[in-house]
């Protein structure tokens, strides 16, 4: 679409394309052949110690599994006479976030569970660390500029961009797309915008320590990124130990990625990874993001121990990042929509937003709404580590009339011109 710089110019620390040469991220572990042999070792029985991933299914240990079923009791104490006590459509997650306030909600460093914004909203799906289709979705989204230095830069005013997720895996610059988005971050809210990242299932996974779906060069980005010469990228066993250092809880990327937010609002749309049940409501949304960054961020508990991700967040088919519910093309039958449909509309009703938005499961038809326009399907599979896909963003305008609805479409590469935009 037009010239765009390599991905390799943003994997070696200080080497920050729109932060002027600055590196913003100042390593946090120090990367030595012995150091890391004797600290990490990378095996399923050490990485189960933190999180079992079996068969691409979160195993909880034992003493999670019943803190899981504790908390599952104390979500459905929740009456839902006192959700429906109030007139204000966003006060229902608001109390029940409240019920289970403790320290770990307050950490200065929790991602934000609602934002507002004042212009577009616009959203893409599972990147995959596919540079290229980064740089591409950024441009139809009419976000980025590259100047004339051959500078990234953000073009997007008060535009709030999302990414929901699935940054990490499958591709070779993962940490190269994230260090891009933060960087547009910083210049978009000088110009009253922001954008946001979501953590997906992929992310999970390269904290618990499940590498199964990186890529050789993605292994080699997150071994230059801790700070490894070129002649000590031969050593497959290193890099696999300095990767696990890099992500594993506490970890540089890790703590990078506690940032995300597990589930975002904004204005009166949703979004999350995979999808949004009233089970994830009634636990508290605010509550579901605090714990996913606590356990990346290798807190201390009251108790002494560390951190466990949250069940609801990670723990099977219906947590939020692996739930396929409201992603199926075809339902197998008129029950199972009405019934997917059924508990959005509860879930959506709880937040206080109308809508949606969810990647994870690619869509071999292009983007999509079902459910009468109640949830958004964007993961086109536009990764040439997934389906190699044209390019889809979507586009949420907000209506100049008060009151009034906003206008929401996809945008496809076929109706983008690059000289002239739309």
């Amino acid at each position: 679409m037009r010239r765009v710089p390599s991905g390799p110019l943003l994997m070696k620390p200080g080497h920050g394309v729109v932060e002027g040469g600055r590196d913003p991220w100042p390593m946090a572990v120090t990367i030595s052949g012995s150091q890391v042999s004797s600290q990490v070792q990378y095996s399923s029985k050490h990485v189960h110690s933190l999180a079992c991933v079996q068969s691409r299914k979160f195993v909880a240990p034992p003493a999670f599994q019943q803190t899981a079923v504790e908390r599952r009791r104390a979500q459905l104490s929740v009456s839902s006479s006192a959700l429906a006590s109030s007139s204000d459509p966003a006060a229902p997650a608001m109390f029940i976030e409240d019920k289970f306030e403790d320290p770990i909600h307050q950490h200065p460093d929790n991602p934000a569970t609602h934002v507002k914004a004042t212009g577009r909203i616009v959203a893409i799906g599972d990147v995959h660390g596919d540079w290229q289709k980064t740089i591409d979705s950024l441009l139809m989204a009419r976000v980025i500029e590259i100047n004339e230095e051959d500078e990234i830069v953000w073009s997007g005013g008060d535009a709030v961009l999302v990414q929901v997720g699935d940054v990490m895996d499958r591709g070779d610059n993962e940490i190269a797309i994230v260090k891009l988005l933060r960087a547009l971050d910083l210049q978009a809210k000088q110009q009253g915008g922001a954008v946001h990242m979501l953590n997906g299932n992929h992310e999970s996974l390269n904290v618990c320590g499940d590498f199964r779906y990186v890529t050789p060069g993605a292994f080699v980005e997150s071994a230059l990124f801790a700070g490894l010469s070129e002649n000590e990228l031969s050593d497959w066993g290193l890099l696999a130990r300095v990767r696990y250092a890099v992500y594993k809880p506490g970890g540089p990327m890790a703590l990078e990625l506690a940032k995300n937010p597990t589930v975002l609002v904004v204005n009166d749309t949703a979004f999350a990874h995979g999808g949004l049940l009233p089970i994830h409501v009634n636990y508290g949304l605010k509550r579901l993001n605090a714990e996913t960054a606590a356990w990346m961020r290798a807190d201390t508990t009251a108790e002494g121990g560390k951190a466990a991700p949250p069940f609801l967040a990670m723990g099977d088919s219906n947590s939020v990042f692996w739930n396929r519910e409201l992603s199926k093309e075809t339902f197998p039958s008129p029950y199972d929509r009405y019934n997917a449909c059924n508990k959005l509309k509860q879930a959506l009703a709880k937040v206080g937003a109308k809508r949606l938005v969810v990647g994870h499961t690619p869509q071999v038809g292009g983007a999509n709404c079902e459910c009468e326009g109640q949830v958004w399907r964007i993961d086109v599979g536009m990764s040439s580590g997934v389906l190699n896909r044209a390019t889809q963003v979507l586009e949420i305008v907000p209506s100049t009339v008060a009151g009034g609805q906003p206008v929401i479409r996809v945008i496809r590469e076929e109706d983008y011109d690059p000289s002239f935009g739309f």
